[in-house]
């Protein structure tokens, strides 16, 4: 049986753009919430065949693992492999009167590509995405609020005087050169300062 795309992708000035970007990924996001009420009251778990609701829930979690996260992709023997069915049996239920597609819809990815992505789901999966971004943004102002509390004893060490350690515009600026020029996880042992202080002393004369 030949596997044509359940959804044609038309003209996408009209379709949805899809809010999380390709690349993020939740690693730690070993769940993600489930709106029981919703599930409970619906029609489709009221009026879907069994089966079909099984397959319906094996998509929203696979989706969980797809790019971007949340996603499915269009044809008929994709959607089969991410449900983990054959293709012959995907077929079967994409001819029901209700299938496992319910409720999803096309969208446009950041890259321009035509999936598909479920409002109800789309609501909680942005919630996680944003708390990762919101988590990973503290952790680095964790990082950079370290950073600049330690540099000013290495000015010190550098050979630095008591003004320049205390002159917080040259702390900040001290520590974008290191940023610049040592790669992450490197230590900022007394040399790397000292030279990252002589590099800064230079682009100061050269304006």
């Amino acid at each position: 049986m030949s596997a044509k795309p359940h959804l044609q992708p038309v003209g996408t000035d009209d379709v949805f753009r899809y809010p999380i970007p390709l690349g993020v990924r939740l690693e730690s996001h070993g769940w993600f919430q489930f709106h029981h009420a919703w599930w409970r009251t619906s029609d489709f778990r009221r009026d879907a065949d069994r089966d079909v609701r099984g397959v319906f829930l094996d998509l929203l979690c696979a989706s969980q693992d797809e790019d971007p996260v949340g996603t499915l992709p269009v044809s008929d023997s994709d959607l089969a492999w991410v449900a983990r069915i054959s293709l012959d049996e995907w077929m079967r239920l994409m001819a029901r009167p209700i299938t496992p597609l319910y409720g999803w819809t096309r969208c446009i990815v950041s890259d321009g590509r035509v999936r598909l992505y479920h409002p109800k789901l789309l609501t909680v999966t942005k919630s996680a995405a944003q708390s990762k971004v919101d988590a990973e943004q503290r952790r680095a102002d964790d990082r950079e609020r370290k950073r600049l509390k330690d540099l000013p004893e290495r000015i010190l060490r550098a050979g630095g005087s008591r003004r320049m350690s205390e002159d917080q515009s040259y702390v900040v600026r001290l520590d974008q050169v290191l940023c610049e020029t040592l790669e992450p996880g490197t230590s900022r042992t007394v040399l790397r300062v000292k030279q990252a202080m002589e590099a800064l002393d230079l682009a100061s004369m050269g304006r």
